[in-house]
């Protein structure tokens, strides 16, 4: 019985966490259409906007009593290092080829790594250091300093993946206390006023024909967070982790279709690498926190 709840609870999970690569990828795939005619933190903005009228029906049920926090300042810090991570990374998305950039973002386990380590006094094993080694690793074969000139933008996407970094290590402390949708509520409204301000100054005003990716980016954005959440209830990160690496593939097929992008060789390497390096040091915090 045990065995047969424990397989039914690890495929909800893993259905939800396809779901979540394949929202990811549909959400970047949009930014990259909009091809750099709107600032990164006015994609922030419309996505904040369809994410908080998405998420208010679902708490607005429990009344507002539910949207109470005692961790206020660490929702405030977690929408920082959000909206920084996000702008990152839809600057980079809009300038390098979707799969490069995704390939990057594997880099946020290791730079959660290298935050327990250093900045949270975290004991990490020799392990968790190698396989942070070995994920670096993976990032300069897709970068390849000395024979691909290496670019700003793709300076962003580690970037991007080293603030999101940030923002996971807030939702660990976070999930202690607060429900995924109250999360999500408190992300967006923050996110309003963050990026009203630097919109106002580099503001495009958005055609009919603009809404379309627009709403497809802030829709699947949220998803994405939905579907994520979901994929963690009945299971830890090393058995969700897994599909995660679904973003690349998905993201490579809407590249080439849609704008003619053929995925590097070294690319798929690092990626990999990335990925195996990322879900061992996953692996590991599980070892460790059942021990």
């Amino acid at each position: 019985m045990n065995v047969i709840l424990s397989t039914s609870s690890y495929m909800y999970s893993a259905i939800w966490a396809v779901f979540t690569a394949i929202s990811f990828a549909i959400m970047i795939t949009a930014v990259h259409y909009m091809d750099g005619k709107f600032d990164a933190f006015q994609i922030v903005f419309f996505r904040a906007v369809v994410g908080l009228f998405l998420i208010i029906p679902i708490v607005s049920r429990s009344g507002l009593k539910a949207l109470h926090t005692k961790k206020l300042s660490l929702h405030c810090v977690r929408a920082l290092f959000g909206l920084f991570a996000m702008a990152a990374l839809y600057y980079a998305v809009a300038a390098k080829p979707l799969a490069e950039v995704i390939a990057l973002t594997f880099l946020i386990p290791i730079f959660v790594t290298l935050a327990s380590g250093i900045v949270l006094r975290e004991l990490v094993g020799i392990h968790r250091w190698i396989a942070t080694i070995f994920g670096f690793g993976g990032a300069l074969i897709i970068i390849r300093p000395g024979f691909v000139e290496f670019s700003f933008p793709i300076f962003l996407a580690i970037l991007s993946s080293a603030l999101y970094a940030g923002a996971w290590s807030t939702v660990k402390v976070l999930t202690r206390t607060d429900q995924a949708s109250i999360m999500l509520f408190w992300f967006n409204f923050l996110m309003l006023p963050l990026t009203l301000l630097p919109s106002v100054f580099v503001w495009v005003t958005p055609n009919w024909i603009d809404l379309i990716p627009i709403l497809i980016m802030a829709l699947f954005g949220w998803l994405a967070h939905f579907c994520q959440a979901k994929a963690f209830e009945k299971a830890d990160a090393s058995a969700v982790m897994p599909f995660d690496f679904l973003r690349l593939p998905v993201a490579a097929f809407f590249g080439y279709f849609l704008f003619s992008e053929v995925v590097d060789l070294w690319v798929w390497i690092g990626a990999m690498i990335i990925f195996a390096a990322s879900y061992y040091t996953v692996w590991r915090e599980k070892l460790k926190s059942e021990s």
